[in-house]
């Protein structure tokens, strides 16, 4: 396999290499002592870690092995997606994943590739807090990596199978009705009604020990209330079902109310990053192989319609289904529609995850046409981290 040119050396980067990889990154960041590994660089709450052993094993059957072994290598942590790799000059797969550290969630991309002679994990971890912030630089480091080493192993032409792995999506807590949810917000900020405990949400309130029998607000209560008494509008995951059922998951800073389909509600204070987490187990965010669409647009209508559900959804016309069969599986799976508003948003961003088969973004309409492309399930966390951190 040919090597390809690294990019040209921009102003304010350098060069760095192993035995096995060279790659460029900003000149700020430091080298540091790292026993067990080819190199360790750090700057800019990045940490990247080079590593190689010997091995000649297919690139799929490495990264089914790094599948397996990841989720399990720390608790709780969340396979965000894995995508083909195709700059390095050697077969390659990009893995990233979130996972729970003492000072907050940290985001990691695990760059794998094989020579047919050695292995190679060039790995890039930082804050999930930071995870916006560091996208740029870290992806120019990873689209630099190119192999020293001779080549000798090929890509498969089938693609191995990929595990399915979901984020935690149950909120525990007191379940409310409509009513109580109102009454508890009206509560935020202000001194206590003794006529709302007459109430029937007053009532279930008292029921479900969230407020005393005199009106007492216990410290937990206090922590969910806090955010709603800054007026601060939340973030908004709305979901539908093909077959009608409707969700809805609202986060304030950490207050959480998820509405099942039955209109009850179930309330409880989550850090912000495990509310990203909690919104990712929601969308089903997992590793998926992602397939462009051939049809870059839809006809707005028919796209509102399949979007809306339900047994009035329309088939794709033939003459769509037979020239991009990618979009006709798509289209053909259940679909999960979800909503997604952040705060000082006018628009949403809307997602779809079409069952066993991947997600879809449904971008704007005009001269009615919808853009309508296939996403990588980790672009859609980064949808999740932008909306409930900013």
């Amino acid at each position: 396999m040919a090597v390809p040119d690294p990019p040209a050396a921009a102003a304010g980067t350098t060069e760095d290499r192993t035995a096995r990889v060279r790659f460029t990154r900003p000149a700020g960041w430091r080298v540091e002592d790292a026993p067990g590994a080819d190199l360790r660089v750090r700057g800019d709450d990045v940490v990247l870690t080079v590593r190689s052993r010997p091995g000649d094993r297919a690139i799929g059957d490495e990264n089914a092995s790094l599948l397996e072994r990841l989720p399990g290598s720390v608790d709780g942590l969340l396979l965000l997606g894995c995508d083909v790799w195709t700059t390095a000059g050697a077969p390659a797969r990009l893995v990233e994943y979130v996972r729970p550290d003492e000072e907050g969630d940290v985001v990691g991309a695990h760059l794998l590739l094989v020579t047919g002679r050695h292995r190679v994990d060039v790995t890039v971890e930082r804050p999930l807090a930071r995870m916006t912030a560091t996208d740029d630089p870290v992806f120019a480091v990873l689209d630099s990596v190119r192999t020293l080493d001779r080549v000798t192993a090929t890509e498969s032409r089938t693609l191995e199978a990929l595990p399915v792995l979901l984020a935690g999506s149950t909120l525990t807590g007191p379940s409310l009705g409509a009513e109580a949810v109102a009454t508890l917000q009206d509560l935020a900020g202000k001194r206590w009604n003794p006529a709302l405990l007459r109430s029937d949400g007053g009532r279930e309130l008292v029921a479900a020990d969230l407020v005393g029998r005199f009106g007492t607000v216990p410290p937990d209560t206090a922590e969910v209330l806090a955010p709603w008494a800054d007026g601060v509008p939340p973030t908004t995951l709305d979901q539908h079902d093909d077959d009608g059922r409707v969700t809805r998951l609202r986060a304030w800073a950490g207050t959480v109310v998820d509405t099942g389909a039955d209109g009850r509600s179930v309330i409880a204070s989550v850090r912000p990053d495990r509310v990203v987490g909690l919104m990712a187990g929601r969308l089903g965010v997992r590793p998926t192989w992602t397939w462009p669409f051939r049809t870059p647009v839809l006809s707005s209508d028919l796209l509102d319609r399949r979007l809306a559900g339900g047994p009035s959804a329309p088939a794709l016309p033939d003459a769509l289904a037979e020239a991009d069969p990618t979009l006709a599986a798509f289209w053909a799976a259940p679909w999960t529609v979800s909503s997604l508003l952040a705060p000082g948003r006018t628009r949403p961003v809307v997602v779809v995850s079409a069952a066993g088969v991947g997600f879809a973004r449904v971008g704007r309409a005009e001269g009615g046409a919808t853009a309508f492309r296939a996403e990588a399930s980790a672009n859609v966390y980064r949808s999740l981290v932008r909306a409930v951190l900013g």
